[in-house]
């Protein structure tokens, strides 16, 4: 497909929409509009290399179905929602190469963070400007199998040794050291 324009609205109107996959469409652009929390049948969602940008929108976290979130490449902007947490059969984010920054979140009181995917087995946020400890409740994470962090901009004094603990873990791209805070 060559698509151009906006995420139409008709699309966001589909309730009953399991699968939704408009990668290598560089012409797709604009925000991502909070209308997508309504397709709560969804289990894929693959936007990758279009060019959307700003925030991803906190309704995300309403897909409680959505098991594959594909966002990279493009240029998402701002912290990574918390609500994403929600997203209790989550196997597969991907967040690379965006312009996403602030601390992964993590579970607080009752605010939800990555933490809580429970489920998922590949975890990438690499290619972001995300700063601060790497957090240790990641150690949660025990299904996780592929883990890359890289090239962002932590802590280099707050990388725990939770790593250890992550029995599934076959690849972990840590941190570079060419983007490390000392």
């Amino acid at each position: 497909m060559d698509l151009t324009g906006s995420l139409s609205n008709g699309i966001l109107s589909l309730s009953e929409l399991q699968y939704l996959d408009l990668s290598n469409n560089k012409g797709l652009t604009g925000t991502l509009p909070s209308l997508i929390g309504n397709l709560n049948q969804l289990t894929t969602l693959i936007l990758i290399s279009c060019s959307f940008f700003g925030p991803i929108p906190d309704s995300i976290g309403s897909l409680q179905q959505l098991v594959f979130l594909a966002l990279n490449a493009n240029s998402f902007s701002g912290p990574i929602p918390p609500s994403i947490g929600n997203l209790s059969n989550l196997s597969w984010l991907d967040l690379t190469e965006n312009q996403l920054n602030g601390t992964i979140p993590v579970s607080s009181g009752s605010t939800t963070g990555l933490d809580m995917l429970v489920k998922a087995r590949h975890l990438c946020f690499n290619w972001n400007s995300l700063n601060g400890p790497v957090p240790s409740n990641l150690n949660n994470l025990t299904s996780v199998r592929e883990l890359d962090m890289s090239n962002n901009s932590f802590n280099s004094s707050a990388v725990p040794p939770w790593h250890t603990s992550l029995e599934a873990l076959t690849t972990l791209y840590h941190l570079n050291p060419h983007h490390l805070l000392i």
